[in-house]
């Protein structure tokens, strides 16, 4: 008899991993969105432009309601502006409107300043005339400072058109790819191959020339008529409260069981 022969079982297939795809970044959110502002861009009047920009704000009373009406003129400036004299891009249009956006919000709404903090404030000692150095022996002696003022009350305690510039300010920096220190964090300063920082603005880079446009632009209308928009936001609006009598129809009570009768026919 011959010997059986053993055979060896074929090696394992081993399956090519491929790398995991990387999850979707979220886009970034605008304020209305690429077809509501084809949609404003394909309408023949301005008056119905108002109005698809009034849908895709979703503001319902824009003749009866003087700071949604408001509102919704400085956003259709913006974007009149950016389409016709800066000739921007979809995607910079409405990058630029977010900005205008959250420009418009921090600039009409107050300062919220707690009490604590500005009971502190007040009875907090000023500083010493004299300034101790490293060195022991030497000292240096500096002009003495001012006393803190107590912080406006709530209903006067807007931003200044300086902080709403400074506001501006960093928004058009970061929208034009410019990395500053008040923009990304101590611990987001450099970027390496491993972990390269993310853009800091969704958008594509302002350019110089836009950039400039967009200043002159927002310098002589929103920051001159700045004021007035905090002033609209103070003020209480007048409400009006009517009532209308309304009948309503009350069924009568159903009667007892018992005393039903049976009906023949």
């Amino acid at each position: 008899m011959g010997k059986a022969t053993e055979v060896a079982p074929p090696p394992p297939v081993m399956a090519e991993e491929l790398p995991s795809a990387e999850p979707d970044t979220p886009e970034p959110s605008t304020l209305i969105s690429l077809d509501q502002l084809e949609q404003l861009d394909a309408a023949v009047s301005a008056a119905e432009r108002v109005a698809c920009l009034q849908t895709a704000l979703g503001v319902q009373h824009y003749p009866a309601n003087a700071r949604a009406s408001v509102w919704v003129d400085f956003c259709f400036g913006v974007l009149s502006f950016a389409r016709d004299d800066a000739q921007l891009s979809p995607d910079k249009s409405l990058c630029l409107l977010t900005l205008a956006h959250e420009l418009y919000v921090f600039s009409t709404q107050p300062l919220v300043v707690p009490e604590a903090e500005a009971t502190s404030t007040e009875l907090a000692p000023s500083p010493s005339d004299e300034k101790v150095t490293t060195d022991a022996n030497a000292v240096e002696i500096v002009a003495p400072t001012a006393a803190v003022a107590p912080p406006a009350g709530p209903a006067d305690a807007y931003p200044s058109v300086e902080a709403a510039y400074d506001q501006f300010r960093e928004k058009i920096l970061a929208a034009s790819g410019v990395t500053t220190t008040s923009i990304r964090s101590p611990t987001q300063q450099q970027s390496t191959p491993e972990a390269p920082l993310p853009p800091i603005s969704p958008c594509t880079p302002f350019s110089t020339t836009e950039v400039a446009q967009i200043v002159t632009f927002f310098t002589s209308t929103f920051f001159r008529h700045l004021r007035a928009y905090q002033f609209l936001s103070r003020v209480a609006r007048q409400s009006v409260v009517r009532e209308t009598p309304l009948s309503v129809e009350t069924p009568l009570p159903p009667a007892a069981l018992a005393t039903a009768i049976l009906q023949t026919q």
